[in-house]
This record gives C-alpha cells, sequence and structure tokens, in this order.
C-alpha cells in the first residue's frame, strides 16, 4: 500500500486532518491547501517568488471556508472552495508533500 494513500480527511471550520496509509496524520490549514492548487488557473500563479507572494496575499485576503470534499476515483480528491477556485484535483501524492512541508505532524 503507498504510504501516499490518504485514508480519511477530517474537516473542520479552518483546516483539515489528513490520514495516510502508513499510519502518519497532519493537521493543515486550508490556506496551505489552496496556495499549493495544482490547477490550470492557480498553478501558473506559483511560478516563482513574486507570483506566489501574490496569490497567496489573495487568498489570504478571503474568508476562511471549509471546502466540500469530492472524491476523484482512487488517486485523489476535488475541493469546491465557497469562494474561489474549484476546479483542481488534488492528488493524494500531492496533498501528502503539501502535509510535509507546510502540516503539522499529528
Amino acid at each position: 500500500m503507498s504510504r501516499d494513500l490518504l485514508t480519511d480527511l477530517e474537516r473542520s471550520d479552518e483546516y483539515c486532518v489528513l490520514r495516510f496509509a502508513d499510519g502518519l496524520s497532519f493537521r493543515l490549514s486550508y490556506f496551505s491547501i489552496r496556495s499549493n492548487c495544482q490547477c490550470a488557473k492557480c498553478k501558473p500563479r506559483q511560478e516563482n517568488d513574486q507570483r506566489r507572494i501574490e496569490l497567496e496575499q489573495e487568498i489570504a485576503r478571503l474568508r476562511v471556508e471549509k471546502p466540500r470534499v469530492t472524491p476523484v476515483g482512487r488517486y485523489g480528491v476535488q475541493l469546491e472552495w465557497p469562494s474561489g477556485c474549484s476546479s483542481g484535483i488534488h492528488s493524494f501524492s500531492h496533498l501528502r508533500e503539501v502535509c510535509e512541508a507546510h502540516g503539522e505532524q499529528i
């Protein structure tokens, strides 16, 4: 079983807890997920430091809202944000990378 396989995603109002098949769990803010979105609209805005800063500032101005989560096959989830981007598919491996870089292991 892949360590990147997401086995549970628990949502609170400001963050989520992601549990993976290898037994590790992470608390991750919605801000971190949104600012690392890989959709066609968001990913180009992460090409360099200046564009990333602008994207993060834009996201920081939005109200923190719990996204709707829809499973996508056996490899990812789609997060539908009430205030914006909803087209990105977040693969389990991408979410694991974001957790390791920006999350808190619990």
